[in-house]
């Protein structure tokens, strides 16, 4: 068996991710990282590297015979930066304050998702250096746009023609294998009453007032389903304001909230739809001078693949070949582009190096030795998916 942990340079990718987190990119200023993964392939000797006019950047390496095409995703973009000091240091240091009891890397994008990126983009090397792929092609896509939650980088790849048998998402899952998430559903729901002075409020209809019906209703009355491996479905409030608002002493005869749902693989948009309407059809009922409206917003779906998979059984064995053991499957809180690869056909897994809970926060920050780990686990599913078949 080859030795998949000597493959990888551990001192060369240590300095590509820290040179990507070093580099700012935020959705739709991608083009200075793409300039610069780019360039990495190309040094790494990717049979063909080429960045499309979104800035998605795409290496392929060929095997010598037909066989499977193995998909690797990676974003190249970043959240805001917010509260988060020196956040494209990129910086080794201690991991104690962040729950490591070894060196990390700091930096806004660490764990979501630049340390994957440069383990997969390395990874394509490592295989390299052993032979590998030795049938079929490994097509790494580092793509932009992932953090407006639309799928555009990847959407845009799709839809001009990539495709593959197997795909592999290095979003952050503690180096565990991920079968998928929940999808995310939002909507505004508006209730309407009547203005009348601040002063003589009992003149007309709060709508805040009539907004607080829904808002106890949400908590106390409203049912979520549970998934045997994706957890419970959720819903949760990320914003109420009202209108004509306070410049005035003006009793508001509008009131939005937006609402997030998160949902599950069998749910529906008409079925979460109507979930609510039944909520607000209670409410009405039980007060005749309640009025309601609900606009659905974002729709970001769910991912499910199941175990049984081919890629998510060539994982497994990547994991315990590298690690020593397969270890349990498990699932993300957040959506990941592996979701509009799955819609195309693609069976995709996930496994990547970082806490996923540190996503987003000022705690940006990824263990050194996950990094190296996670490169050495996609090499050695390279050597499982596109070597030959007496190597499996």
């Amino acid at each position: 068996m080859p030795d998949f942990n000597k493959a990888v340079d551990p001192d060369r990718l240590t300095r590509f991710t820290r040179r990507l987190i070093q580099t700012p990119s935020l959705s739709r200023e991608e083009e200075a990282i793409s300039q610069v993964i780019q360039a990495e392939m190309e040094a790494l000797g990717y049979d063909e590297v080429y960045t499309d006019e979104l800035f998605n950047v795409v290496g392929i390496m060929k095997g010598d015979e037909p066989g499977p095409r193995l998909l690797f995703n990676g974003h190249i973009d970043h959240a805001g930066v917010g509260e988060m000091p020196d956040a494209f240091s990129g910086a080794i240091i201690n991991g104690a304050p962040y729950g490591y009891d070894r060196e990390v890397i700091y930096g806004r994008g660490a764990s979501d998702m630049k340390a994957g990126v440069a383990a997969m983009v390395h990874a394509g090397a490592a295989a390299r250096g052993l032979g590998f792929p030795r049938r079929g092609e490994l097509i790494v896509t580092c793509v932009s746009r992932e953090e407006i939650a639309q799928g555009e980088g990847i959407g845009h790849l799709l839809k001009n023609g990539l495709t593959a048998d197997f795909a592999v998402s290095g979003e952050a899952t503690g180096l565990k294998v991920y079968l998928g998430h929940r999808g995310k559903f939002e909507m505004r729901v508006t209730t309407q009453g009547r203005t009348t002075h601040g002063g003589f409020p009992s003149g007309g209809v709060n709508a805040i007032y009539k907004m607080n019906k829904v808002l106890n209703a949400l908590q106390q009355d409203y049912e979520l389903p549970e998934h045997p491996v994706l957890g419970p479905a959720t819903v949760t409030v990320l914003d109420i304001n009202a209108s004509p608002g306070a410049l005035s002493p003006i009793v508001p005869d509008r009131c939005n909230l937006i609402v997030d749902r998160r949902f599950l693989p069998e749910e529906t948009e008409d079925g979460l739809l109507a979930g609510f309407q039944a909520l607000l059809d209670a409410i009405k009922a039980q007060d005749p001078e309640f009025k309601a409206t609900m606009e659905p917003l974002k729709w970001f779906p769910a991912m499910l693949t199941e175990p049984g998979e081919p890629v998510v059984q060539a994982m497994l064995r990547a994991r315990e070949t590298v690690m020593g053991q397969a270890g349990e499957v498990g699932n993300w809180y957040f959506g990941v582009d592996g979701t509009f690869i799955s819609q195309a056909g693609i069976p995709c897994v996930g496994f990547g190096p970082g806490n996923e809970f540190l996503a987003h926060t000022p705690k940006d920050v990824v263990p050194v030795d996950q990094v190296i780990t996670a490169c050495q686990v996609y090499t050695a599913l390279i050597a499982d998916l596109c070597g030959t078949k007496a190597e499996k």
